[in-house]
């Protein structure tokens, strides 16, 4: 891709995440480390389109209407997108947690839309914010993933890393089938917490999604939650589950944000709601659960 587009997707990455705001030209240019001279000629072109707003007085940069039409476009073309809002308005309001929809973008995790008071404790999610897929994200998306996918996507993984990944994906992928969705703990140290604010910034750095992965496998037992104990108790940082599409593939994601403690025997529970809300959109969608041939190697 021409290093010009390039930029002007990161402009629109970088204004969409941060919507309330506007920024000037060095702003965005110290931002998205580029030239202040190669950041005026993308938002010069940017400003001609329509797909950003340059306002007269203050010289600062927001999104343009031509965006607006595109989202509506995509909209239209994405009928799962406003079906879902409405589902996460229901689930909030129902569970009075903060819930998130996701879709699966290339490698990225993309954030649609978040409702629900955000209780800070954990990364503050924004629509337009982009996630690597990498351990311990994206778990719904992976486990359902076609065997080759795996293969593919595994190929992007450091070589030191690979077999630790499959193995994991192979027995996390087969339990959170059998049960039907996903659980993860709050993240447990400010290491890895500052990680995944760092991703969510710098979601390309490839520096910084292999330093990802390996503080994952480092704390994974603090992290990933497959068998569960009945009387155990748990801080839940999230659960979620997916919205199949017409050829199967996982459409969208649901997730419910910070749960709090709960045991073990209150999490199935505590599941359903989000579980509810996924079948529902994968039927009104014409969405089917994949019958891929899971005992075929990763």
């Amino acid at each position: 891709m021409a290093l010009s587009a390039i930029r002007a997707l990161q402009v629109l990455d970088f204004l969409t995440v941060n919507e309330r705001d506007s920024f000037t030209l060095s702003e965005l240019a110290k931002a998205l480390d580029v030239s202040p001279g190669s950041m005026f000629a993308v938002l010069k072109s940017m400003s001609d389109g329509g797909y950003v707003s340059r306002h007269p007085r203050h010289k600062t940069y927001t999104l343009g209407p031509a965006v607006a039409a595109a989202g509506h476009a995509a909209s239209v073309a994405n009928p799962v997108i406003d079906l879902a809002r409405a589902e996460l308005v229901d689930l909030a309001s129902a569970t009075g947690c903060e819930c998130s929809g996701t879709m699966l973008v290339g490698r990225d995790i993309l954030c649609i839309a978040v409702e629900g008071r955000p209780t800070g404790r954990q990364l503050d999610l924004a629509p337009g914010q982009r996630i690597p897929l990498v351990p311990p994200f994206g778990q719904p998306f992976m486990a359902w993933m076609a065997p080759a996918e795996v293969r593919e996507w595994l190929t992007e993984v450091p070589d030191s890393l690979q077999e630790r990944v499959a193995e994991y994906i192979t027995a996390y992928g087969h339990e959170v089938r059998r049960r039907g969705y996903t659980i993860g703990r709050e993240d447990p140290t400010p290491v890895r917490r500052s990680l995944t604010r760092d991703l969510a910034e710098r979601p390309n750095d490839a520096s910084l999604r292999e330093a990802a992965i390996a503080q994952f496998f480092e704390e994974q037992p603090d992290y990933a939650i497959l068998e569960m104990e009945s009387d155990a108790d748990y801080v839940v940082g999230n659960i979620a589950a997916p919205v199949f599409g017409p050829d199967g593939r996982v459409a969208f994601c649901l997730t419910l944000l910070h749960l709090g403690s709960l045991t073990g025997g209150d999490i199935p529970a505590a599941a359903q709601p989000v579980i509810a809300s996924a079948q529902l959109l994968t039927r009104q969608i014409g969405g089917r659960v994949p019958n891929h041939d899971w005992s075929d190697p990763i």
